[in-house]
């Protein structure tokens, strides 16, 4: 009698404590806020913030919802960050991975310098990411292939290097891709999106277009590429064979020869 009054007390105060400290749920509000906070917290102490735009982010607060520059959906789910145009420098921090229902990221024209997180990769519902006039480096994440929500990429004006990775050719749902003014190498993937830009690299080129500049120009209209209505590969044609410079000589010369003297020839003053 004694041992099952015992147990009947340990389930009685088992109970208690459930219904005194309920247990958090992963998919919930409570769980996205406390994660939310250690990540969002985790960015801002690698940041530089010298207009205060992060001032009320406080770790011991539980609703990053009234943080400034953070979007929360109705349900109160972090869905967005937008701090653009705020002369933050520092780096990312790769605790952004950790903002599991982010939809928007904007981050554009301010000073962040350093790599891209790889932990960007695991924000599967991400639509938007804004990364561009920043003073970003090294290479392009591979693991931005796992965003399949993604459709607007921009992370032109940076000092991004390597090859575009093939992978990104996975994202069916990408709208837009900015990857201008890099220095990016290597050769272009058959990007999906309907829109890019992969203008301003001096160090890439297209199957068959010639290095132009800090660009490559289109064979045929001289053009860079800059959109997906800008095709994609160029005939060699005939800048790429010797007979085009053999006729270039020719015609300078017969242009020589038929010219009035005054147009070649030079006045010597003593």
């Amino acid at each position: 009698m004694t041992e099952i009054s015992v147990l009947l007390c340990c389930v009685a105060f088992f109970c208690s404590s459930i219904s005194a400290s309920p247990l958090i749920s992963p998919s919930g509000a409570d769980y996205d806020e406390k994660f939310s906070v250690l990540a969002l917290m985790g960015m801002k102490n690698l940041l530089v913030d010298p207009h205060g735009a992060l001032d009320n982010w406080d770790e011991t607060s539980r609703d990053p919802c009234s943080w400034n520059m953070v979007t929360c959906s109705p349900d109160g789910l972090v869905v967005g960050l937008g701090v653009p145009s705020q002369s933050l420098s520092g780096t990312l921090a790769p605790t952004i991975g950790n903002l599991t229902n982010i939809q928007l990221v904007l981050l554009q024209n301010n000073n962040i310098s350093g790599y891209i997180p790889s932990e960007i990769g695991s924000l599967s519902k991400l639509q938007t990411l804004d990364l561009s006039n920043n003073r970003l480096s090294g290479q392009i994440p591979s693991t931005l292939s796992h965003l399949n929500s993604l459709r607007y990429l921009r992370l032109n004006n940076n000092n991004l290097s390597g090859e575009i990775p093939a992978s990104l050719t996975n994202l069916t749902q990408l709208d837009f891709i900015d990857l201008s003014l890099n220095n990016l190498s290597g050769p272009v993937p058959s990007l999906p999106a309907k829109t890019f830009n992969i203008a301003g690299n001096p160090y890439i080129c297209n199957n068959g277009a010639e290095k132009v500049g800090f660009g490559c120009a289109d064979m045929n209209t001289g053009a860079s590429p800059i959109s997906s209505k800008a095709r994609q590969k160029y005939p060699s044609g005939i800048y790429k064979s010797g007979a085009f410079h053999v006729m270039l000589l020719y015609w300078f010369f017969i242009a020589l020869l038929y010219s009035p003297p005054s147009t070649y020839s030079w006045d010597v003053h003593p």
